[in-house]
Formats: structure tokens, C-alpha cells, sequence
């Protein structure tokens, strides 16, 4: 018997999780301005990366950087 009820606990914590996961994905979608907000921070992050890669000196076989 209790092995039912650990699986309907497993169940209902994952509706549980969904509709808190699709309420707080329609909120971002409802306000504009935090989805903006948000891709441009992603943006920044990934060219701030990649520059950091470009420029960045690689080591030689010693482990060593010139």
C-alpha cells in the first residue's frame, strides 16, 4: 500500500512543478520589457565570453603561456 502512495506523491509533485513552471514562463512572456531584459543580458554574456576566448593566450606543451 505504500508503495501507491509514494508513486502518486512522485505524480502529483510533478503537476505540481509544471504548473509552476508554465505560470512563471507565462509571466515572463506577459511582461515584455523582462524578456528583453533577460535576452540582451544573454547576449552580453556570450560576446563577453567569447572575446574573452579570442584573446586569451593559449599554453605551450610546457604548460607555460608566452
Amino acid at each position: 500500500m505504500k508503495k501507491k502512495l509514494t508513486k502518486r506523491q512522485r505524480g502529483q509533485s510533478m503537476v505540481e512543478y509544471v504548473v509552476i513552471v508554465g505560470a512563471i514562463i507565462a509571466a515572463l512572456y506577459s511582461a515584455d520589457d523582462v524578456m528583453k531584459l533577460m535576452r540582451d543580458t544573454m547576449k552580453g554574456s556570450a560576446e563577453g565570453y567569447s572575446y574573452a576566448i579570442s584573446v586569451a593566450e593559449l599554453p605551450d606543451e610546457n604548460g607555460t603561456t608566452p
